[in-house]
């Protein structure tokens, strides 16, 4: 007996191949096919494209549908994600039946516009990522700060632009734009034009000697200091450096007081200092 049990097992074995071959394909049905209309994502900010599902799928050059049933199916969606521009971090990917997939990710948000040589303007995010300039109209451009005296240029789309001078404008870029106590970002309520990048290119044991300048409507300008995530032992708080230009801002009715320019300096512990800006500002203020 146990030798004809093993003898139907072998001969089962042998012949499930083809027997496999003529039963019609699951992957084919419609209720296993998923495509951009079965396939949803965290619901987007308003800056981000509505049509971003159809675009991950031609940029992965996704058929019109794809398999449920297709073992990769998760790693393939994943990946189409997580390298797509505004995309910040992909968190999972859900499958359920009948078709459908549901993607978790933290998209990328704008903080600023990089001007570029020739009038150009390049949005970034907080963590200086290149996001993509087309989903961006000329009106943006006043949305959002400036920053300006950028020496170099991104390494690509969906990139970080890869200069230390970017990436710190950029957190600077966060600071100031993020909603303070009375629900206003500090960026409109103190009245900025646009943040300057350092000048010279820092070598990597450098990066943390960088320092920023804030450019008021008037064309007064503000010396920052380091970039918000430094950890230099001199330098004042994000908190303290907020305060003081809060302060000097409602007592002097703004940073445009005075018929000339102004250059306010925040950095220094013992307080707040101001002189007429020069025409062409000295060398170390724009170290």
């Amino acid at each position: 007996m146990r030798l004809v049990i093993a003898a139907a097992l072998a001969f089962a074995w042998l012949c499930w191949p083809q027997f496999e071959r003529q039963l019609p394909s699951l992957e084919n049905r419609e209720e296993y096919r998923i495509g951009v209309s079965e396939l949803s994502i965290t619901p987007p900010p308003h800056w981000v494209p509505v049509d971003l599902v159809e675009r991950v799928f031609e940029r992965a050059g996704f058929d019109e549908s794809l398999s449920l049933l297709d073992p990769a199916l998760s790693e393939k969606i994943a990946l189409a994600f997580h390298t797509h521009p505004w995309i910040e971090r992909l968190q999972q990917v859900k499958k359920s039946f009948p078709a459908r997939v549901h993607v978790e990710v933290v998209y990328r948000e704008p903080v600023a516009m990089v001007e570029v040589p020739g009038g150009g303007y390049l949005p970034i995010d907080k963590h200086g990522y290149l996001l993509p300039e087309k989903d961006f109209s000329t009106a943006d451009i006043d949305r959002y700060p400036v920053i300006r005296e950028v020496a170099s240029v991104p390494i690509g789309r969906g990139e970080s632009w890869g200069d230390p001078a970017v990436i710190g404008a950029a957190q600077l870029a966060a600071v100031l734009t993020r909603e303070n106590e009375a629900g206003q970002s500090w960026w409109k309520m103190l009245g900025f034009k646009a943040i300057v990048a350092p000048r010279q290119v820092a070598l990597a044991d450098q990066t943390d000697d960088l320092q920023y300048r804030l450019v008021s409507k008037g064309n007064s300008e503000i010396l920052w200091g380091r970039a918000p995530t430094t950890a230099h032992p001199a330098e004042l708080t994000v908190a303290q450096k907020l305060e003081r230009m809060a302060e000097y801002h409602r007592s002097y009715n703004g940073f445009d007081d005075a018929p000339a320019p102004f250059q306010i300096d925040i950095r220094h512990w013992q307080g707040t200092k101001r002189s007429l800006l020069a025409t062409e500002s000295p060398a170390t203020s724009r170290q």
